[in-house]
């Protein structure tokens, strides 16, 4: 896996349009932070470039976590820059903490390390 991208690089690689893809919760409205080997005990949220990529992710959470099966959870997209921006000014205690940033090849390797 290649190294997280951080807010400054995330900045100037793409533009104030750009936009990608998470996992929503319709009901509550809660974005779905999922956990990542590389970063234990954190809370982030993924965001994919494609929504295909985003639905790929659901399929495999929705099959480890039965619990989650009776829920609502969607591909939403999102202007990328103005979503990580609100998540690193002001982490939610217990909540979102961080992003990652999955390019369309490294979902495949995120789902063979989770």
């Amino acid at each position: 896996m290649t190294d997280p991208l951080s807010l400054e690089t995330l900045v100037s690689e793409f533009s104030e349009d750009a936009e990608a893809w998470v996992l929503k919760e319709a009901t509550s409205e809660q974005y779905l932070a999922i956990p990542h080997p590389a970063y234990p005990g954190r809370r982030p949220l993924h965001f994919f470039m494609s929504k295909s990529d985003a639905e790929v992710i659901l399929v495999e959470v929705l099959d480890v976590n039965p619990g989650l099966r009776s829920r609502d959870i969607f591909a939403h997209k999102v202007r990328l820059l103005e979503a990580v921006r609100a998540i690193a000014e002001k982490p939610v205690a217990g909540g979102i903490d961080g992003f990652v940033v999955h390019s369309p090849n490294e979902v495949y390797e995120f789902l063979r390390q989770s």
